[in-house]
């Protein structure tokens, strides 16, 4: 069976909440939300930086690696013109070359056998030749020879002169020409 008691008890008061409870609780809240907020917030402030420090090295490391490849290419740039310059230099010295030899070939070709060159000379793109001939004819059949020549231009005989020579009477000429080296 059971038993119910139906005589009052005797209960404890209800405690009322006074008016400066209610604010001291609305304060610690107000603190602890505060509090709170400034806490992710700074939490959140430390994440960024964190993420922009990490930021900032990955993009100090790419202008390191780009720095690097800045200062390869340009070795190969100043490599490549270096051996461009060589290249320029050994085609001009090719060409130099031939000059010369084509400037030889083509008065060894002109000159009579019995006319001879003592002395030539090249001064700013003109040449001067002195020379000695048996005969006055062989010395003109040389300036006709080298005015004939698709190589030479403005051939003019400067002098010619008879002279004795070791018991000889020979032609001692002086002669002046542009080589155009086609």
């Amino acid at each position: 069976m059971i038993k119910i008691n139906l005589l009052p008890t005797k209960r404890k008061p209800a405690r009322k909440v006074t008016e400066l409870q209610k604010q001291l609780i609305i304060a610690v809240v107000v603190v602890g939300g505060v509090f709170s907020g400034m806490a992710f917030y700074y939490i959140s402030l430390n994440s960024k930086i964190a993420s922009r420090e990490k930021d900032l090295a990955t993009a100090k490391a790419e202008v390191a690696r780009q720095d690097n490849m800045l200062r390869e290419v340009k070795n190969v740039e100043d490599e490549r013109k270096k051996v461009t310059d060589k290249i320029g230099i050994i085609e001009q010295l090719k060409k130099n070359q031939q000059g010369p030899v084509r400037l030889l070939d083509e008065i060894s070709r002109a000159i009579p056998a019995t006319a001879a060159i003592s002395n030539m000379t090249e001064v700013s793109g003109s040449i001067n030749i002195t020379g000695e001939a048996f005969t006055n004819e062989d010395v003109v059949k040389f300036v006709e020879n080298l005015k004939a020549s698709a190589f030479f231009a403005d051939v003019f005989l400067l002098e010619t002169s008879q002279v004795a020579k070791e018991g000889y009477e020979i032609y001692v000429y002086k002669l002046q020409f542009r080589y155009k080296g086609l």
